[in-house]
């Protein structure tokens, strides 16, 4: 049984909604620091079993990570509210460990470590094998 390629399926499978909002989860509520933010959220990478499985649903997981200096992920990071799947909270792990993201500033625009939540919800689109998708051709006239 053929599917998509990956980087089609990575693509049609999932749209993340919220990528731009970054809620800053710090200790001291210093409002004269600017958030870190996502640059490029790493596509999430689903088996083809849990892209049928989760199909034409929404699916809410909130990660909490803390984004160092340098704009990477700096220790673990932490499923605060869980899909409910193992397999599907460890996709969204890796696809954070792959993110990129600007660290936050302090009002002297100094580049400090903090920690962020992360809401996201998943967009799974609808799973079609690869045999089940029509194949338009495209005809052509001559003027």
């Amino acid at each position: 049984m053929k599917y998509f390629s990956k980087t089609q399926l990575i693509i049609a499978t999932i749209l993340l909604l919220v990528i731009g909002i970054a809620v800053p989860a710090m200790a001291n509520n210093n409002s004269t620091m600017t958030p870190p933010k996502i640059i490029t959220l790493a596509p999430i990478s689903l088996s083809p079993e849990m892209r049928e499985k989760y199909s034409e649903q929404t699916i809410l997981v909130k990660v909490k990570a803390t984004i160092a200096e340098a704009g990477t992920i700096d220790g673990d990071i932490k499923i605060i509210t869980s899909s409910g799947d193992e397999a599907f909270d460890q996709a969204v792990i890796e696809s954070i460990q792959k993110s990129v993201f600007s660290p936050a500033y302090s009002s002297d625009n100094k580049a400090v470590a903090c920690s962020i939540l992360l809401p996201l919800h998943i967009n799974v689109e609808k799973y079609l094998p690869e045999e089940q998708v029509s194949h338009e051709t495209v005809q052509t006239t001559d003027p």
